[in-house]
């Protein structure tokens, strides 16, 4: 366990060292070369606000998939492969493209707003709260901007509104400003990005079956329920 949480801290710190250079074009990935070019947000993505979709409907399988914007915070990384939920909820609001950024608009904590998941499946309702960035696809890949919201949270914290309750807003995420390489540039800087989660989740995973391991052991061996072999002269 004491390993698994020494390498687990090393690879985060890795890939947050990763996204700070690979997504400012402090370094750059072995091929690419070329001056980034400035841009608002709201010249390369169109807003959309996503509706309904209450939690109590939620469901394990469905007629459609769906999305909660609560689960932005808990369930979902920056990119989103596969939806954890369905609803069979009659639902007329906004349907997900692939490349779609999906942000929280609500939240009691500001720096909780700070987040970004791009979904890569079609079809998808998105429910109240979300904000929708559609990307231009010929300019955006939707899972870089998803790591690079997520990689400057403070930048994101700055956009924030209100005081009990914190809202993010469309029309102030228009003019965050950002640097873009080729497309080309962006999908590779995101597939570099994914395999560094890809080792984080199979490290947590095991993180958390030794922990479980080890609470069921402590549990039959402090009680008797198993006995240690007394070892043979």
């Amino acid at each position: 366990i004491d390993s698994l949480e020494q390498l687990l801290t090393k690879k985060r710190q890795i890939k947050q060292g990763a996204m700070q250079e690979l997504l400012t074009g402090k370094r750059r990935l072995p091929g690419f070369t070329g001056v980034w070019s400035p841009h608002l947000l709201g010249e390369v993505v169109a807003f959309l606000k996503g509706s309904g979709l209450s939690k109590a409907s939620l469901q394990s399988d469905g007629s459609t998939p769906c999305i909660h914007y609560g689960q932005l915070f808990t369930e979902y990384g920056p990119v989103i492969n596969a939806v954890l939920s369905y609803t069979d909820e009659d639902h007329d609001g906004p349907i997900s493209q692939v490349g779609d950024v999906l942000m929280p608009t609500s939240d009691v904590t500001p720096r909780g707003l700070a987040k970004a998941s791009c979904v890569l499946q079609r079809g998808v309702a998105l429910g109240g709260d979300i904000l929708i960035l559609r990307p231009a696809e010929s300019l955006l890949h939707g899972p870089f901007l998803s790591y690079l919201i997520r990689s400057q949270p403070d930048r994101i914290l700055e956009l924030v509104t209100g005081s009990t309750v914190f809202h993010l807003y469309g029309r102030d995420m228009a003019g965050y400003r950002l640097g873009l390489p080729s497309r080309e540039e962006q999908v590779a800087v995101a597939q570099v990005l994914s395999e560094i989660d890809t080792e984080i989740d199979a490290l947590e995973f095991r993180l958390t079956k030794a922990r479980a391991l080890k609470q069921a052991m402590t549990q039959a061996l402090l009680t008797g329920r198993i006995r240690l072999v007394e070892p043979t002269a």
